[in-house]
């Protein structure tokens, strides 16, 4: 013995000892199972009736065309073959042949296995097919033809599976519908066959309505759907080759949800599932009293991208309504909606009556700009000369405007170009809620109303006038809180004592100050006091609107006061 048989001896694995009653392990291929009894039941079934009329479970060659030359074409061929396939069901041996056989047509070998199955007494392992499309299902493997075309001949009663051996057929260029009630190859046209579509629709997780060439779901109007009109709350509209017309609300879109999209379903019912031969898609939607034009381009790219399988259904509608909205050349939109002025466009925003104000200014001064102001207040440039406003609320609105508009609106408020410009830079330094900043402005103007009533600005009277004039006007415009505490501050000099003394008498507020000021101040003040009580009373009144000479009454305190500087 050499030493290569040595070596052989020594790797070999050990011996295995069976013992009596002991069941010997039976192999399975890889992709088979034990067939249970409701799956030999299935296709016990299935293969009788393969083997008794298959040649009805055939395509129908409804194209009468003729190839150049004279040439059959190739599914006719493949047609011929397998009805010399069923001619031979019975002979075994033939078909054990063919089923082997390295020539001849793939389908036709296929067949002649699947035959060979149904001739089997007991089904046992049986094949696990599954495709990521067109389904799964058991057959009983024989033979050395493709898996996936026994697969299908065998499950014909699935129609999407039994498309399957006539893969390569659609790779030439030949079309194939299969449904319930049939099954045809129209050729090399795409020809839609009778009851194909109606049949697809009603299988669909959708509910359609059908009048005439039209299939609608509930809440679309069949004659708007003709033209090519809004209806609804829009929808998507498909016209296939045939003149029919199927439409599906958005909203019946946006709610309905299953394992798969519907247009992956429509597809698997034709072979090659390239819809786009047979149907162009179309998305209805436009704001009330806007249009679509000038977005077909942007539709084209989010149907394409639906048609492809990589946008989900329930963001269709979501997409096309802001392709729309993005692509409107003029006017105001805002939300869903569509407007030709800022008047109109500013009631669809939640505020208070200044904020609308306000916004309406900047919007019309933003008007023709081409910017989009998104659902947090951003601003994004946009095709077209149309403001576009996703936010709700006029404070997101003024926010986004405010840098470029704002100056402009608030001098069209009517405040003074210095005290806009303060305001306006104040705001964009610390942006404070409009609704605040508003009644902010709102409140000034008010004391600026006030103020122009009197004849002097405070600081412009000199003396103890001046100060008993600053102090009412502190105290009818900005409050008597806040004079009385100027009043009650320390002052240089007796006149100026004696004039805050004079002005607390006027307006009632000196009982329980005495101790703050100087008897000689009292005094003096006191003695001024009648004719400050009379500027007091002039002040208040010209704040309330009346007709009062307020000069007279500094003038007679001008006078009371013995103050040599007379009045500007």
């Amino acid at each position: 013995m050499n030493r290569g048989q040595l070596l052989g001896l020594s790797m070999a694995g050990p011996s295995k000892v069976e013992f009596p009653g002991q069941k010997r392990q039976r192999m399975r291929m890889r992709g088979t199972k034990q067939a249970n009894l409701e799956t030999q039941k299935k296709l016990r079934k299935s293969l009788d009736r393969l083997l008794e009329e298959g040649e009805t479970l055939l395509p129908a060659m409804s194209w009468a065309g003729k190839l150049k030359w004279g040439r059959t074409d190739p599914v006719t061929k493949t047609l011929v073959d397998l009805r010399k396939v069923f001619g031979k069901r019975h002979d075994k041996k033939w078909l054990a042949k063919r089923m082997m056989a390295k020539r001849g047509d793939d389908v036709g070998k296929a067949l002649a296995g699947s035959l060979m199955a149904a001739h089997d007494q007991e089904i046992s392992i049986v094949g696990n097919y599954s495709h990521q499309s067109f389904g799964k299902a058991s057959y009983v493997r024989r033979g050395d033809g493709k898996v996936a075309y026994q697969a299908g001949l065998q499950n014909y009663h699935m129609t999407t599976l039994r498309m399957l051996p006539w893969e390569d057929h659609a790779r030439k260029g030949y079309f194939f519908f299969s449904w319930r009630n049939g099954f045809v190859c129209s050729g090399p046209e795409p020809t839609i066959p009778d009851g194909w579509l109606d049949d697809v629709l009603e299988r669909s997780r959708f509910s359609f309505k059908n009048t005439g060439n039209v299939w609608a779901t509930d809440g679309l109007d069949v004659e708007k759907i003709s033209a090519n009109e809004m209806t609804g709350n829009g929808y998507l509209l498909l016209n296939f080759i045939n003149g029919s017309k199927v439409a599906i609300g958005f909203d019946k879109l946006e709610k309905a949800k299953g394992k798969t999209s519907f247009i992956h379903d429509l597809a698997l019912s034709m072979l090659p599932p390239n819809l786009s031969t047979v149907m162009e898609p179309d998305a209805i939607w436009y704001p009330e009293g806007g249009n679509r034009d000038g977005a077909g381009e942007a539709l084209d790219r989010i149907l394409d991208a639906w048609m492809g399988l990589t946008l989900n259904e329930g963001s269709l509608s979501k997409r096309v309504k802001a392709a729309v909205l993005h692509h409107i050349d003029d006017g105001f939109v805002v939300g869903e909606r569509w407007f030709s002025t800022a008047d109109e466009a500013v009631t669809e925003l939640n505020g208070s009556a200044a904020e609308k104000e306000l916004a309406l200014t900047l919007m019309k001064s933003a008007g023709g700009s081409g910017i989009r102001i998104s659902q947090r207040g951003e601003v994004h440039e946009r095709e077209g000369t149309a403001l576009e406003i996703s936010a709700t609320s006029c404070n997101d609105v003024l926010s986004a405007l405010w840098q470029d508009h704002g100056l402009s609106g608030l001098i069209e408020m009517g405040i003074e170009e210095d005290e806009a410009d303060d305001l306006w830079s104040a705001q964009c330094n610390k942006k404070r809620a409009f609704g605040k900043f508003l009644k902010d402005i709102e409140s000034q103007r008010a004391k600026a109303d006030i103020i122009q009533k009197f004849p002097y600005r405070r600081g412009k009277v000199s003396g103890p006038v001046g100060m008993i004039h600053d102090l009412t006007m502190m105290g009818l415009v900005e409050g008597m809180g806040k004079a009385e505490k100027s009043a009650l501050s320390k002052k240089d000099g007796i006149d100026g004592q004696a004039a805050s003394w004079a002005w607390l008498v006027a307006a009632g507020k000196s009982n329980g100050q005495e101790w703050q000021f100087s008897s000689d101040a009292r005094d003096r003040g006191g003695a001024w006091s009648h004719a400050a009580i009379n500027v007091w009373k002039a002040g208040k009144e010209l704040v309330e609107g009346g007709e009062v000479d307020y000069k007279e009454a500094l003038e007679f305190l001008r006078k009371a006061c013995g103050q040599i500087d007379e009045l500007p």
